[in-house]
């Protein structure tokens, strides 16, 4: 889904206060990662449009196992957003939909001897220092 309706961004502005973004501004930087897709790629003929429909970010687990159900239930994409450092277009909405961006979610969850469980958006800075 390409566009979202109004009754769409109503429920996901009230669910994420102040933290959905619907503005063409704010969607056009969510259009693209850390690095440059070669030319070829990146040509509307085969990537086509990268521009989500909205971008939000929850702070807990729970936030987001209800957006994931909501949108399930909308049919619309959901595309997560950690870092966005891939650069080879991993986290592009090709299909349109929602950007989830992960950097609220930035915990250390749990430390094992050898495991380190984390959220979605932590850094690496944060991890280690």
């Amino acid at each position: 889904m390409r566009n979202l309706q109004a009754a769409q961004i109503q429920r996901l502005e009230e669910q994420f206060a102040g933290r959905a973004a619907f503005s063409r501004r704010e969607r056009k930087q969510y259009s693209h990662d850390v690095g440059a897709l070669p030319g070829l790629i990146k040509s509307k003929l085969l990537l086509g449009s990268t521009q989500p429909a909205g971008v939000v970010q929850p702070v807990t687990e729970e936030e987001l196992a209800e957006l994931a159900r909501w949108a399930c239930a909308e049919g619309i994409a959901l595309v997560p957003r950690g870092k966005s450092t891939s650069g080879y277009g991993g986290v592009l909405p090709v299909r349109g939909g929602l950007v989830v961006d992960f950097v609220r979610l930035t915990e250390v969850l749990d430390v094992q001897k050898d495991r380190v469980t984390v959220q979605a958006g932590i850094s690496w800075k944060k991890l280690f220092w």
